[in-house]
């Protein structure tokens, strides 16, 4: 017939709608109408915000659901009025021979027993644990932060600083896999961003996440003149070895000059801190002084 149209029988047909797809089986005469479940965020859920861009834009490194970084460098320094910044600002300086550098181990000035500690991914709760012990002791180390976790605990980042403990640069989600060098820009200058937002503090020390020195955030640091700061002693806490074990470490290796790697961020830092209560006294008895990375750098030959 002219003008006829010719159809094709179909056992199903999917309609397209707002909250999901329709699927009407034909099946006997009968219609059944079937909707697919349909994802709802939950309450703890984080959504994206829309950010509108700026001159000050910082392309988002891809992060999990714990915040957006802060696409916003401050244009000069400043504290939050609450915060009261030490007197001595040696957190931030760096030698000019050190900037560019990789950094594993310095060699004092006549050997001068002075040792680095030096703790990665926080600010973390169990930060605050490992300033309570520091302070007990009266003694200064580095904390390597993550800006993920600045977003998460920004009054423990500010203890830090108020404690007069030296900051480095960590990544915003400490990456291991190769990047572009605009996603290693972003990972390292949203944390600056955010650190120097929370605390008016800059640092131009930068400890790649796992040592790892090939996949974008090191050269990108090089390139911005940080020190690139390694370790001479791994105590590998985070394989949750016993306090008992973390100490020998430590205590079996120490040499003037050393910078030890311990964690207080990424997971429960019990053993950690137990060593610390070992580590600090024997390690003062027997004529160490702790120090700052910084001031390490400082008293290099």
């Amino acid at each position: 017939m002219i003008g006829s149209i010719t159809f094709k029988r179909f056992s199903q047909i999917l309609l397209g709608g707002v909250s999901g797809i329709f699927i009407l089986s034909f099946h006997q005469a009968q219609v059944a109408v079937s909707l697919p479940t349909v994802g709802l965020p939950t309450q703890n859920q984080v959504l994206p915000a829309e950010i509108n861009s700026s001159e000050d834009y910082i392309e988002k490194p891809t992060i999990p659901p714990l915040g957006e970084p802060a696409p916003f460098i401050p244009r000069q320094p400043f504290p939050p009025p609450t915060l009261k910044k030490p007197e001595k600002p040696y957190y931030s300086l760096i030698p000019e021979r050190y900037k560019g550098k990789t950094v594993n181990h310095v060699s004092p000035r006549n050997q001068e027993k002075v040792i680095a500690l030096t703790f990665d991914d926080g600010p973390w709760l169990d930060t605050l644990k490992v300033l309570v012990v520091l302070q007990q002791f009266d003694i200064k180390a580095t904390f390597f932060i993550l800006g993920r976790n600045l977003v998460l605990y920004p009054e423990i980042i500010q203890q830090v600083v108020q404690g007069g403990h030296a900051v480095g640069n960590h990544t915003w989600t400490h990456p291991y896999v190769k990047m572009e060098s605009q996603q290693a820009k972003s990972e390292i200058e949203n944390t600056a961003a955010k650190l120097q937002l929370m605390t008016g503090l800059k640092t131009r020390l930068f400890r790649p996440p796992g040592g790892i020195l090939d996949n974008g955030t090191a050269e990108y640091a090089r390139s911005k003149n940080y020190a690139i700061i390694m370790w001479s002693i791994d105590t590998k806490d985070y394989q949750q070895a016993s306090a008992e074990i973390l100490a020998e470490r430590v205590l079996n290796q120490a040499r003037p000059g050393d910078i030890v790697l311990m964690h207080d961020g990424g997971g429960n830092r019990f053993q950690t801190i137990e060593a610390l209560k070992m580590i600090i006294p024997e390690l003062q008895k027997r004529g160490y002084r702790f120090v700052t990375v910084p001031e390490l750098l400082a008293l290099s030959e």
